[in-house]
């Protein structure tokens, strides 16, 4: 219930703010699952969903899948809706001056990330992919990249305690890193934006595991949604 509005959003952006024509643009997580998809022989049109919408649907079932499993109580109060959307807002903090410093103080915050397609986006489209790598990012990397190493590195390679969750964080957090832009214009790396980004991806790995993936990913949209409101491009 807390993501739903975040999952509607970006659904209602990809249909009416982020059309290009025939196409919509999608940040590139949620573009993989689009393309995850294709390969499995997932037909959008059998299940009478757009072809976008595929991985909004995936995330549900994922969830209500998890609430099954887990057994937990059906019934929900709209306080611990919005206490989640405060704790997100204030584990988003933490990263806003690391953002400005990784910047060097002069390109804003979105800067650090590299997205610099986002500078010709009017605001509204800028928040709907806010919203939308909030979400997606978190749900390959984090509960698909960091969730498939620990389950390798604790079934399979026999890891205990503690060591797993850590070695799983560290190489989703490294992998989120490589998954940005790190180049300038000249093609030289960025070794600030790499380092940014790698303990951004390691934070969000230690809110999904000690607070659960609803606040990975709402931390991490209230960032970049943050980072939209304050960028100066």
């Amino acid at each position: 219930m807390f993501l739903l509005p975040l999952v509607t959003l970006y659904e209602v952006g990809l249909a009416i703010w982020l059309r290009q024509g025939d196409a919509a643009m999608t940040n590139k997580a949620h573009g993989g699952l689009v393309g995850l998809f294709r390969v499995a022989g997932v037909r959008p049109e059998d299940l009478g969903l757009p072809l976008l919408s595929l991985p909004a649907a995936g995330l549900v079932l994922t969830l209500l899948a998890w609430q099954v499993i887990g057994r937990f109580p059906w019934r929900f109060r709209w306080s611990t809706v919005a206490g989640l959307a405060a704790e997100s807002v204030a584990m988003a903090a933490p990263l806003l001056p690391l953002g400005l410093l990784a910047s060097r103080f002069g390109a804003g915050l979105w800067a650090a990330s590299g997205d610099a397609t986002l500078r010709g986006m009017d605001a509204l489209s800028r928040l709907t992919m806010a919203a939308g790598a909030g979400i997606y990012e978190e749900l390959v990397f984090r509960m698909g990249v960091m969730g498939g190493i620990h389950m390798l590195l604790a079934d399979v390679g026999g890891w205990k305690g503690g060591w797993t969750w850590v070695g799983a964080a560290t190489t989703a957090a490294l992998l989120f890193a490589v998954y940005h832009p790190l180049r300038d214009a000249s093609g030289a790396v960025e070794w600030w934006r790499f380092g940014f980004l790698a303990v951004g991806g390691l934070w969000f790995g230690v809110l999904y595991h000690w607070r659960g993936f609803g606040v990975a990913a709402g931390a991490h949209a209230a960032y970049d949604i943050t980072a939209l409101l304050l960028w100066r491009g």
